[in-house]
């Protein structure tokens, strides 16, 4: 085996095999869990799609070695939270287990030269969580978790039993949502989390009601935490959800700090798995922050973790 791997910028005539290579990989992370959509691994016309685009808009570079591609990296370039940055998504990456040690550093260290050029200095990837050769390679790198999107079966048991009373909401709760989705941004502004979560109107609530399905749970008369469910109409391969897939995603889920331990998140959590078995959703989605320490524990007993985003920020200085 040749040890030389050169780095270049990746044609269309590349896509191909480097879509090959991801679901090579991916089979190989997700292989044996039920809960990972299995979509992936006989579908490529997503991830090419997305080649095709990043080889179009010049943010994709390829790694060749002993004459044939062996890996790649491609990206996108946007404004996060004010910040120029670059994300490069899971489909984004993905190299031959042979090389993985030696060409990922050099397919980061060639963008990295590029993006830092041009004054990018909030880099992102999302990996296979399972991948904990490149996990350690990007930490040694200086990134952090940050993200972690993860699936469950909606035919899993949840056997919960609080005291508290769960319903699903109707338009007229939406005084009720609104007061506790603000708290819950409050609550993502504080430490460790320093989230700043969009704010909502009293119609913005109302159309989530309406085009979704909110559970909200009562302590008595006293509202105290809700969960959020919709329904993919569509594969996404960013975060590999698929098609009538059910999504913890916009508001989210919340449960006001004093009721938490009390088995309420699981007798939320019961109420979103029933709905999707009475409904023919076999997976549910969701994606949660690891600084939110709650529910870094939480989402991990009921959910397989599928990918983890990392972050890294570089010295803003460096170009002075």
């Amino acid at each position: 085996m040749n040890n030389k791997i050169l780095i270049y910028k990746m044609n269309e005539s590349d896509i191909e095999q480097s879509a090959g290579i991801w679901q090579s990989c991916f089979n190989d992370y997700s292989s044996g869990n039920e809960s990972f959509p299995s979509y992936w691994t006989h579908s490529s016309t997503e991830i090419k799609d997305f080649l095709i685009q990043k080889v179009k808009d010049g943010c994709a570079i390829a790694a060749e070695a002993d004459g044939k591609i062996i890996g790649y990296l491609a990206y996108d370039a946007f404004n996060f939270n004010g910040e120029e940055s670059v994300f490069c998504p899971s489909i984004g990456h993905a190299v031959i287990d042979d090389y993985a040690d030696k060409a990922y550093p050099l397919l980061y260290q060639a963008a990295a030269k590029d993006w830092v050029s041009r004054n990018i200095f909030n880099h992102m990837w999302t990996i296979n969580y399972n991948d904990t050769r490149l996990k350690k390679t990007l930490y040694d790198l200086g990134f952090g978790s940050y993200l972690i999107d993860a699936f469950a079966r909606t035919d899993a048991k949840l056997d919960a039993a609080s005291s508290y009373q769960i319903r699903k909401a109707s338009a007229n709760d939406a005084e009720i949502l609104y007061s506790l989705v603000e708290e819950s941004r409050e609550y993502y502004a504080s430490s460790p989390l320093f989230l700043k979560r969009d704010s909502y109107s009293i119609d913005d609530i109302s159309q989530i009601l309406t085009n979704g399905n909110v559970f909200i749970a009562f302590d008595n008369t006293i509202q105290v935490g809700f969960i959020n469910l919709s329904v993919s109409q569509e594969s996404n391969c960013i975060d590999l959800s698929v098609k009538n897939c059910g999504m913890i995603d916009e508001i989210g889920a919340y449960i006001k700090p004093e009721h938490r331990g009390n088995n309420l998140g699981k007798d939320l959590l019961k109420n979103v798995f029933n709905y999707c078995a009475s409904n023919n959703i076999e997976l549910i989605h969701v994606d949660f922050e690891t600084a939110n320490l709650f529910a870094n524990k939480f989402w991990k007993k009921y959910f397989s973790p599928v990918l983890l985003s990392v972050r890294r920020t570089i010295n803003k200085n460096i170009n002075d």
